[in-house]
């Protein structure tokens, strides 16, 4: 699979898409007892956005019980750039789907592209500009995602290991799905929708992690998702095991909720997708390579450690060529390269054990909950 995704991103080169006539965006804000601060500077980055037509930004206040609400009408009453609409939720849901479909429903958004930002995420001056004209490059595209890495990441060994995952090979695979309209997994920090898709399909309150199960539903409706690495963000990440533990459980449950939406959407799609997932299942479930590294040796079994090696110069190798093509205001030399694989293995050995219990979450039904708030 790492092979042939390499294969695809070396031998076939991104659609450009200059001169394309960019649509209305409504930017759709989601907050529940977010750091004032925080939030301030998102909607200040938002605010300085460089984009041809002026931007719709709707912040969803999903029943905040803090000042923070407060605070963001006193720096609405100033004049803006943008135009900005606040809509408040009488009582918070429990799940981000649900304050996006309330913006959904209200009637209000006016955008032909809806561009999804979480209250944590801080977009780079052009970032919408790259993120929807991606989209509107093929008009096969339901859904495409940015650039995202780790802001807070400095001083944390947690940290560190999320920062050195973003910058390492999730862009690379990202890019070469692209190449094939099928990225599975769309970072929901910062993804615009094509707003008649969304007409279509739905809006996203139906799942606990609402980004991948959308872009597979969007997937089995025969629509493409992409990737736009030019379009850069950063986000604030876990700092500690027990975020950590409670992100990676809810995102291990989203992936078997997209895969059921899959099979619910469309059965031959749903089959056409087994492979992929249970692939993926096999990687978060089996026991990491750092815990299976001794006994592979104490047993003298060679054939799997060859294997990794192989996979691991192949991701190494793409990588490097995916920096080379895209900066996204990161350096990614031989020193980060070495201390990719590390960082990657060690967390790896520190989400295995909620991937397990994310999986059985939803295989068992268990009741769902946000986890990280």
């Amino acid at each position: 699979m790492t092979l042939s995704l390499l294969l695809v991103y070396f031998f076939r080169s991104p659609k450009q898409f200059q001169g394309v006539e960019l649509p209305r965006v409504s930017v759709l804000v989601p907050f529940y007892n977010e750091d004032a601060d925080v939030l301030v500077k998102v909607l200040s980055l938002l605010d300085a956005q460089r984009y041809p037509l002026p931007l719709q930004v709707v912040l969803i206040d999903d029943g905040s019980s803090n000042e923070t609400p407060e605070r963001i009408k006193s720096w609405l009453a100033l004049p803006r750039r943008q135009k900005y609409l606040l809509l408040t939720r009488p009582k918070n849901g429990g799940r981000k789907g649900y304050a996006l479909d309330y913006a959904l429903a209200s009637g209000e958004l006016e955008g032909s592209a809806y561009v999804v930002v979480d209250s944590d995420t801080y977009i780079a001056e052009e970032g919408i500009y790259h993120l929807v004209a991606k989209l509107w490059s093929d008009s096969r595209y339901a859904a495409v995602c940015g650039f995202i890495s780790p802001e807070n990441h400095q001083g944390s060994l947690i940290g560190s290991l999320q920062y050195y995952e973003h910058i390492g090979f999730y862009g690379a695979i990202r890019a070469a799905q692209d190449q094939l309209g099928v990225v599975p997994v769309l970072a929901g920090a910062f993804v615009a929708h094509r707003a008649s898709v969304v007409q279509e399909i739905g809006g996203w309150g139906d799942w606990l992690v609402e980004d991948i199960s959308w872009c597979w539903k969007a997937l089995a409706a025969k629509h493409r998702t992409g990737y736009a690495p030019d379009a850069v963000a950063t986000t604030q990440c876990p700092r500690t095991r027990q975020a950590l533990f409670r992100q990676r459980r809810r995102w291990a449950r989203g992936r078997v909720e997209a895969f059921a939406t899959a099979w619910r959407m469309s059965w031959t799609r749903g089959l056409l997708f087994t492979p992929w997932f249970l692939l993926s299942a096999l990687q978060f479930l089996f026991p990491p390579t750092l815990l299976m590294l001794p006994l592979l040796v104490l047993f003298q079994i060679w054939p799997p450690l060859l294997l990794s090696t192989l996979t691991m110069v192949m991701y190494m190798i793409f990588t490097m060529l995916y920096a080379k093509r895209h900066k996204n205001g990161i350096s990614v030399g031989w020193r980060t390269m070495t201390k990719i694989p590390l960082f990657t293995a060690l967390l790896e050995v520190l989400t295995w054990v909620p991937n397990v219990l994310g999986y059985g979450d939803e295989i068992l039904g268990r009741k769902k909950s946000w986890l990280t708030r």
